[in-house]
């Protein structure tokens, strides 16, 4: 990952750029003393030469080397596990999206065009549902317990199109889920068994395309009556952030 910043100049006048590094490295706490790198476990000799906590750090060539103990954990983080690195993932995303909510509150910074500025404001967003995504999968994960919930309705929407259900926490009617009718043709043979439809509409199906294309419709379906109707979101619905996966 390489980040452009600003130019810099050395002594020699050769032009600098910043660069950011990521490399993966094994690590194990030691002491070091004496010139000599002592692991867990070691028997450290006494004497008067002074100690110093660090961490043997084994690079992915093989290569080995020491590192101070507080320039260690301030660059390196423990990624042992998927949890481990989950809780990286948050942590830089919520660095980065904080520094770009600072950026968006200071209204001295839209200098740019609309698009742009609009553009950020769509990044921040993003970002914050993406930040919640992993909050919720990192204490299913930690915990095995709690479900995923509290979404916006862009998040409503992209479970309904890989075919989960969904509901808002706010619905006074509790036992309502909405699901996306899978995409189906009916053909003029299926079309005069459809009990769905009265004898008119299959005449007249049957008379012109003699097919019909189901292809985005959503139904509100009532768990405890069996009750399906079809379904389009509110206003209410469309701003609202209590969308919850039903499991």
């Amino acid at each position: 990952m390489i980040k452009f910043g600003t130019i810099q100049k050395s002594n020699n006048s050769t032009i600098m750029k910043k660069y950011i590094g990521t490399k993966t490295v094994q690590a194990t706490p030691a002491v070091k003393k004496g010139g000599k790198v002592y692991l867990p476990g070691d028997e450290i000799p006494k004497s008067m030469e002074p100690s110093e906590e660090g961490y043997k750090v084994v690079y992915s060539n093989g290569y080995e080397s020491w590192c101070p103990k507080d320039e260690f954990e301030k660059n390196y983080h423990l990624a042992e596990t998927p949890v481990d690195r989950m809780h990286i993932e948050y942590d830089e995303l919520r660095e980065k999206s904080g520094k770009l909510n600072a950026y968006l509150e200071n209204t001295e910074n839209n200098t740019g065009t609309m698009t742009t500025w609009a553009m950020l404001h769509v990044q921040h967003a993003a970002m914050e549902d993406y930040m919640q995504a992993l909050a919720l999968r990192t204490t299913l994960m930690e915990t095995g317990h709690g479900g995923f919930r509290a979404l916006p309705f862009a998040s409503a929407i992209t479970l309904l199109e890989k075919g989960f259900a969904v509901r808002r926490e706010g619905w006074n009617g509790k036992g309502l889920i909405v699901f996306k009718q899978v995409p189906a043709k009916i053909d003029s043979t299926i079309i005069p068994k459809m009990q769905s439809l009265p004898v008119e509409a299959k005449r007249l199906i049957i008379e012109s395309a003699q097919h019909i294309d189901y292809t985005s419709q959503c139904l509100i379906y009532n768990q405890k009556t069996g009750r399906a109707d079809s379904w389009v979101p509110s206003i209410s619905d469309v701003f609202s952030r209590d969308w919850e996966l039903v499991e």
